[in-house]
């Protein structure tokens, strides 16, 4: 399942990034978005998604959360 996927709300751990472009790496790192991070989606915005992460909140554009996979 993909972090797109996720409703508002839902938790999970996130398991794969399926990019493995440098520049999409150093961006998810930059974030704080790597394997193993539990996230939740608190907000779906337009083409944005707020999820929380380690007490921070941050928004991916919908193009970027697809490439997250994720598991409940």
């Amino acid at each position: 399942m993909r972090l797109i996927d996720l409703k508002e709300k839902e938790e999970a751990v996130v398991k794969n990034l399926t990019d493995k472009s440098n520049t999409f790496l150093k961006r998810v790192e930059a974030m704080g978005l790597k394997k193993g991070e539990r996230l939740k989606v608190e907000k779906i915005l337009g083409r944005n998604i707020v999820v929380s992460l380690e007490g921070r909140k941050i928004a991916l554009d919908k193009s970027l959360a697809e490439k997250i996979e994720v598991e409940k």
